[in-house]
């Protein structure tokens, strides 16, 4: 498979080296005739190594995040003729328990202690939290190494144990409820208005390439929102976007979801 042909179409350098990564993978199971797999990819990587895998015909794949509506997945690159059945899972799943009564521990809490360890972001696939404790979705070769090594969350103390990836808990998300109007639909517009920032900060968080829009980078103030599009800005959060109808002076009103 052709790296510069396939990945010619990709401007974001970072998104072209992991489409770069993907084609290795799948030029070694055409050469070798096993089974790859990829490291943990957001949705858009997800589809756009999607889209480069289904230009090779000899190629299948199969998609996993551990649990049914996972975020962040791997991709098992396999021969055509074997079926998928056949393919066996190499995630792990390990849950962290700690007493947390007297202080909230953030998703940003935990992935900073296991990225202290020196564990790379795309070993570590979903982190949900609920109230006493966490579980995380790893790839199999860090999951030994994050039990033994991984003893504080945030100045707590915690305890690391491996479980069974079907006893993973969905967590329920939680939102903060906002309305606004915008007078365009700019991503520089929705972001001030939804963290009441000026335009002017707004766009240097979109210039530093702090902004995401269902996970794909953006760099142009002007790009326009739509409807239900996941925004994530670096620093701030995320949150979903509702377009609803014009005001009397032609302002856009928006309804925002802001987890928590």
């Amino acid at each position: 498979m052709d790296k510069l042909r396939l990945t010619a179409h990709i401007k974001d350098i970072e998104l072209k080296n992991k489409m770069y990564k993907v084609i290795d993978k799948a030029n070694s199971c055409l050469k070798n005739y096993d089974v790859k797999t990829t490291e943990f990819l957001n949705p858009f990587e997800v589809k756009n190594a999607i889209d480069i895998l289904n230009s090779e015909g000899d190629l299948k794949y199969k998609v996993d995040g551990g649990y049914e509506g996972s975020e962040r997945q791997i991709i098992y690159i396999f021969p055509y003729y074997i079926e998928q059945e056949e393919v066996t899972g190499s995630l792990k799943a390990i849950q962290i328990e700690g007493n947390f009564k007297f202080k909230s521990i953030s998703h940003r809490d935990y992935l900073g202690a296991l990225l202290h360890l020196g564990i790379k972001r795309e070993k570590i696939g979903d982190i949900l939290i609920h109230d006493n404790f966490c579980q995380v979705i790893v790839s199999e070769d860090i999951c030994d190494f994050i039990i033994i090594n991984l003893d504080k969350v945030s100045r707590n103390n915690v305890k690391v144990k491996e479980i069974a990836v079907k006893d993973i808990i969905k967590n329920e998300l939680n939102f903060k409820d906002i309305s606004f109007t915008v007078s365009s639909l700019r991503i520089d517009s929705i972001i001030s208005g939804v963290y009441n920032l000026s335009r002017t900060e707004s766009v240097k968080l979109i210039k530093g390439e702090k902004v995401n829009i269902d996970y794909e980078k953006i760099t142009s103030p002007s790009k326009e929102v739509k409807s239900q599009s996941l925004v994530s800005v670096r620093g701030y959060g995320r949150f979903i976007v509702e377009v609803g109808d014009l005001t009397k002076k032609g302002r856009t009103k928006i309804k925002g979801k802001i987890f928590l």
